[in-house]
């Protein structure tokens, strides 16, 4: 959020120097420009920047609800793996939950942070390998066992796909175009009424500051916005931390039987 009160501060200087410099043209002094011309102008300018702060805002929390819920698919497809696991043979089925429990808490421990930075973590993939190696290598001598192999290979497939599909989130920031616009609209909203003839004089200067704070506030925020696991609203892992609470209740409820 402090960066964005930073921008504000910026977008007021921009707009005292625009004020400064263009509000002292003989346009300014004359007050040749019409009404009709600073309607239309005025309205053109914040339509363009609320069509893209709109499309800005609306894409970057479409982003943060779609990677949230990516990490609760993951963690329902963590608890299915554990779940199924029950079946095994007693070691199989340690081998099989005690590797998916340090696949959790890698994921919490290690791999948030650099999922902020950019990537995945290679450490991580490595643990949700053995898992996959560890249900793979299970001795099913049973109908039930084999049941409880087979189940849990194809719960480990839907836990990959889940996986990759949150990782996919990490790069998904608001478009280019989008920001390019905003910024260009934001330039334009600070910049027109000098140009069209604001008379640089205290009153109209301050005014033209607050509209340079409040634009370059809004785009400030978008920016923070724009990264599900990096922004200012990012993700917080709470739906792994909620698997790991489900594979307690899991082990109680197994120790009843």
């Amino acid at each position: 959020m402090w960066r964005s009160v930073i921008a504000a501060l910026l977008g007021a200087c921009l707009a005292l120097a625009v004020g400064t410099v263009f509000g002292r043209t003989a346009r300014s002094k004359d007050g040749a420009t019409t009404p009709q011309a600073l309607s239309f102008a005025g309205a053109a300018i914040l339509g363009f920047f609320a069509l893209f702060t709109g499309f800005s805002i609306a894409g970057a929390w479409q982003e943060l609800n779609s990677a949230r819920q990516h990490t609760y698919e993951e963690s329902r497809s963590l608890t299915e793996v554990y779940w199924s696991s029950e079946g095994m043979a007693a070691d199989d089925r340690r081998a099989v939950q005690g590797a998916l429990r340090n696949y959790t808490h890698l994921v919490i421990d290690d791999e948030w942070s650099q999922m902020a930075a950019g990537h995945g973590s290679s450490a991580v993939w490595l643990a949700a390998d053995r898992v996959r190696t560890a249900a793979e290598a299970a001795n099913a001598q049973t109908t039930t066992e084999v049941s409880a192999k087979g189940d849990t290979l194809q719960n480990l497939t839907d836990m990959f796909a889940t996986r990759n599909a949150r990782l996919s989130d990490i790069r998904a920031v608001v478009p280019g175009l989008a920001l390019g616009g905003l910024i260009v609209g934001s330039v334009l909203v600070v910049a027109t009424p000098a140009v069209i003839g604001m008379t640089a004089n205290r009153r109209n200067l301050m005014v033209l500051c607050f509209v340079g704070a409040t634009v370059a506030f809004a785009v400030g925020l978008v920016l923070q916005l724009s990264g599900p696991y990096s922004g200012v609203l990012k993700v917080q892992p709470a739906a792994f931390q909620l698997a790991l609470t489900r594979y307690d209740q899991m082990d109680a409820e197994a120790a009843q039987h």
